[in-house]
């Protein structure tokens, strides 16, 4: 499924927070592209939910949930993928 994607997809294990509601949650980046995350959650967010991510050292991002199953959830980034892209190169292994 990976290979037919638009944006390369890159593993990749990343300490980050979400933030719902006015409430932030830890999360793990699992799986990253330019144009969003896949997250490790112990929560469920409804799909359409728009979100604020917290990357340590790279700062706060807006993202729209686009999926979730368990305790995994997809991000889709609001923000310029060219920028997105900088900051997630050096987030890879």
């Amino acid at each position: 499924m990976d290979n037919k994607r638009s944006y390369p997809r890159e593993a990749v294990r990343v300490k980050a927070r979400l933030k719902v509601d006015d409430q932030w949650h830890d999360c793990v980046i699992t799986n990253s592209s330019s144009v969003g995350v896949r997250l490790y959650l112990r929560m469920s967010v409804a799909t359409g939910r728009a979100v604020r991510i917290e990357i340590a050292e790279f700062g706060q991002y807006d993202a729209t949930v686009v999926w979730c199953e368990g305790d995994e959830t997809g991000l889709h980034f609001e923000h310029d993928p060219a920028e997105i892209a900088s900051m997630l190169a050096a987030l890879a292994p």
